[in-house]
């Protein structure tokens, strides 16, 4: 395992289940672990968790989709000081999946938009939906990383009247 990079192992014997073994690898940031039970010889244990490592490393891949309260989306606003609002997640958010899944994979960031203003910091503005084969898989609010303020009256009324006839926020 020295070979491949293997950081974690627990082996172990019983009369029943002849030899097993637990072992973990990590890649750029992906952890994968393997467990296995069965195995008649230690020499069967090690090639078969060598091979069943080293299918998950080549068949499957994670993709990182969002880092908790770093992850920025510019979301716009309407009638706000500002024309867009950052968005964060409140977790870490990851995804596995076969290889050979990946054109079935869809991430996306939903809102209705653009958001009226005030908009308060901390306020959920969005969600990330990850589908599989058109299947929703995880729904990740989204929240407002600053405070929005509403524009004065005037100029409130400006705009709503410039959006009215030009079509143009």
């Amino acid at each position: 395992f020295k070979n491949m990079g293997v950081d974690g192992i627990k082996t172990g014997h019983l009369a029943v289940e002849e030899y097993s073994l637990a072992s973990s690898i990590m890649r750029k940031s992906r952890r994968l672990i393997a467990v296995g039970s069965g195995f008649k010889s230690v020499a069967s244990r090690k090639s078969q968790s060598i091979r069943l490592l080293s299918w998950g490393l080549v068949n499957s891949e994670t993709y990182e989709i969002a880092k908790k309260d770093k992850t920025i989306f510019e979301i716009k606003t309407w009638l706000g000081q500002k024309q867009t609002t950052p968005g964060y997640t409140k977790e870490d958010i990851y995804y596995t999946l076969d290889k050979k899944d990946l054109r079935n994979f869809n991430v996306f960031l939903e809102y209705t938009g653009p958001l009226k203003a005030p908009i308060r910091k901390d306020e959920k503005i969005a969600s990330i939906k990850i589908y599989n084969k058109d299947e929703l898989v995880k729904n990740v609010p989204v929240y407002a990383a600053e405070k929005v303020k509403k524009i004065n009256f005037l100029l409130s009324l400006f705009t709503s009247f410039n959006y009215m006839i030009w079509g143009d926020a």
